[in-house]
């Protein structure tokens, strides 16, 4: 059974290999992520006794390399669904996996899913910092690090759409953050943006799910699997829900009520856009 070091540095990207480690750690993957809930709740109920952590250093450095890891990851993932769409054309490029998988863009997408768990760490910050911790927060987490797994090794084509969505948004706010972070002052209304972002890929993605939904019905072959495509469907429309009423509570509920005013001093708005922002940190 290959190691992820293994995967990893295995030159060139070595698809099949992949596919067979994450198939291998998938059990441990979801025992993880259950530990991770106990563990963020637990640490949760343990800080009531304790004065908040800043780890400014810590958090400087977090945001720093998941803002390079997603914009490496978005330029490379780019470019192999880019070239898919260029020679097979746009439907292709998320119904059959031609050579996306393979090369540059297979091995940061194999990145990408692993990164997932490492992501975990988001939530640690949250709860050392006493910030609020959000349902959709962990829940996103959680499911997506699993799907990510899972899913990985049934040459499912849309998977490059989601893989590539996701570093996207994930460059700008990760980028956000770092930005906030070491004090550069960055425009309040981004904050708002990128919730917006979010809900667009996740209806992009609902929007893929539709066409294929309507093609495997049809007859044609599509490079996917009946368990993976209804997980990533009630996954999606769960996250549309979720992420749609995280938007209207903070930003129009109330006349937007959460949304920093102008009145505000840089602080005190850094610090409130910040705590929203973190409180859906993914």
């Amino acid at each position: 059974m290959p190691t992820f070091l293994e995967v990893a540095t295995t030159v060139p990207f070595d698809y099949e290999k992949a596919k067979e480690y994450t198939r291998s750690v998938e059990i441990p993957a979801f025992f993880i992520s259950m530990a991770y809930v106990i563990a963020i709740f637990s640490i949760q109920a343990i800080m009531k006794n304790f004065k908040p952590f800043q780890l400014t250093s810590l958090l400087n450095f977090w945001n720093a390399w998941l803002a390079i890891f997603s914009i490496m990851g978005a330029l490379m993932t780019g470019y192999g669904l880019s070239y898919e769409i260029y020679h097979r054309g746009l439907v292709s490029s998320y119904t059959h996996i031609g050579d996306y998988f393979t090369g540059y863009s297979g091995y940061w997408t194999f990145l990408f899913t692993m990164s997932k768990i490492a992501e975990f760490g988001d939530t640690i910050f949250i709860v050392l910092r006493k910030k609020p911790l959000i349902f959709l927060h962990w829940y996103h987490h959680v499911l997506t690090m699993n799907y990510a797994i899972i899913s990985f090794s049934y040459d499912v084509a849309f998977n490059s759409w989601i893989g590539w969505m996701n570093f996207s948004v994930h460059s700008i706010m990760y980028g956000y953050y770092m930005l906030r972070s070491f004090g550069i002052r960055v425009p309040a209304w981004i904050a708002r943006n990128i919730t917006t972002m979010q809900i667009i890929q996740f209806v992009i993605t609902l929007l893929i799910l539709f066409h294929i939904g309507i093609l495997s019905s049809s007859g044609v072959k599509v490079d996917s699997h009946p368990t993976i495509y209804w997980f990533c469907v009630i996954m999606e429309i769960s996250y549309v829900m979720l992420f749609a009423n995280f938007y209207f509570q903070s930003y129009i509920k109330g006349g937007g009520k959460k949304i920093p005013q102008r009145k505000k001093s840089i602080k005190e708005s850094y610090s409130t856009d910040l705590d929203i922002l973190f409180s859906l940190l993914i």
